[in-house]
């Protein structure tokens, strides 16, 4: 049975203007990659505003030398789309970056990981003081996959509320995928920026935005899958990371049975590099922040 993405969608929505309305927030801050869970959960963001406009949503885009002008790009395309005017902006943080570098390096020569957490962090400072400012929150913007890969900075680009926090990466793309749809049906959204900001979101190769690896996300996730298109790529990871969860906990012989399965279907390297990572990534998924139960929407 396929999701019902309506459904799921004003789920999200309704969840996340009531959270704000019951803690008595007046603001939605989101730093904005370009990426496809930043877009997504600004269209989120800007659904909640639309219903209530005494609840803002602030778009930022904190880019670093090594984000692409694509992403650059895309971030702005988003940001005008679904931000108010007056309520988006660009900071870029390269010169914050390579102070904290330079500070770090006297001690030890940061890794790439490293340096990219660096980056996580600093946006973070900034989106944090923004809601501050604004009597508001931090969205979250990792979904369920990112979850389980561990592949978030902690205390870095974690939030307070994550309302695509219950779905998987493929997921997010085709509720992405229905919302470009139901722009694209609507005349008075046809020739807007929230139908190229979808577009874009959903073309553009998933990165962190830290440089890391020349093939995005998925070269350090499963390199197997980095020449696939974005949904299925992430249907397959999905298909990994899912079946492991949801076997770990049996008898050791129907394990054994669940996961020659995934190694008959997938290289054992692939599965077992993504096995590893949710193994020595377990101490990340301790303190999360809240994600709205959107269980009876994805069936």
């Amino acid at each position: 049975m396929e999701n019902n993405y309506k459904e799921i969608f004003e789920k999200m929505v309704k969840s996340t203007q009531k959270y704000l309305e019951d803690n008595h927030l007046y603001a939605m801050i989101l730093g904005i990659s370009g990426g496809l869970d930043s877009t997504v959960t600004a269209t989120i963001c800007y659904e909640v505003e639309k219903r209530n406009p005494e609840l803002k949503f602030y778009g930022v885009s904190l880019p670093c030398s090594s984000n692409t002008d694509e992403e650059n790009d895309s971030a702005k395309v988003c940001m005008k789309g679904f931000c108010k005017s007056g309520q988006w902006l660009v900071e870029n943080l390269q010169k914050e970056y390579m102070l904290m570098k330079a500070t770090c390096s006297q001690r030890h020569l940061p890794t790439t990981i490293g340096q990219g957490n660096i980056k996580a962090r600093l946006r973070m400072m900034y989106l944090y003081d923004l809601a501050n400012y604004t009597k508001g929150l931090v969205m979250d913007t990792d979904n369920l996959t990112e979850h389980y890969l561990g592949f978030f900075t902690i205390h870095g680009d974690q939030g307070d509320l994550n309302p695509i926090g219950g779905l998987w990466k493929h997921e997010v793309y085709e509720l992405a995928k229905y919302l470009h749809d139901e722009y694209y049906n609507n005349p008075l959204e046809f020739e807007g920026y929230r139908l190229m900001a979808l577009n874009a979101a959903i073309n553009i190769t998933p990165t962190d935005g830290n440089g890391v690896n020349d093939l995005g996300d998925m070269g350090q996730i499963a390199p197997e899958f980095a020449h696939d298109n974005n949904i299925e790529a992430y249907t397959k990871v999905d298909d990994i990371v899912k079946t492991y969860i949801d076997c770990r906990g049996l008898h050791s012989e129907q394990y054994l049975i669940e996961m020659n399965k995934l190694y008959n279907k997938y290289s054992v390297k692939t599965v077992e590099d993504i096995v590893n990572r949710i193994i020595r990534t377990e101490y990340k998924r301790k303190r999360l922040p809240i994600v709205p139960d959107i269980t009876k929407a994805r069936t």
